[in-house]
């Protein structure tokens, strides 16, 4: 009997260990937990800031493109308007003259457009 009470005592303290270890294991995990929530957390945070950084990006990129169209408008109405000499182009002038109803300056060259508006 004596060594079935030894082995009961030694069932009861290896048990009493093996309790311990999964409370310690519960406690460990636990702690990974927090340790888990707070990486996700924090990653989370990296990706809210990464969306916000590329929004950011994007927004720069739309009005740079929006700007790059207006200079492109801008330099070809630079382009179609007359010289900086003073001088109107023929295409001007045609519309000049045809704003002001003058019959034939679509047959009439540059000379005899200055001419029927009474610019040359």
């Amino acid at each position: 009997m004596a060594t079935k009470k030894k082995a009961e005592k030694e069932a009861e303290k290896a048990i009493a260990a093996a309790r311990t270890a999964v409370e310690e294991a519960q406690r460990l995990v636990k702690k990974l937990d927090k340790k888990a929530r707070k990486e996700a957390d924090e990653l989370a945070a990296a990706l809210a800031q990464a969306e916000k950084d590329a929004k950011k990006v994007l927004r720069r990129t739309e009005k740079t493109q929006r700007h790059a169209a207006q200079a492109a408008r801008e330099r070809a109405a630079a382009a179609a308007t007359p010289s900086s000499t003073g001088i109107p182009t023929f295409r001007d002038l045609r519309d000049r003259a045809k704003a002001r109803g003058i019959q034939g300056y679509s047959r009439m060259n540059k000379a005899q457009l200055l001419h029927a508006l009474g610019e040359g």
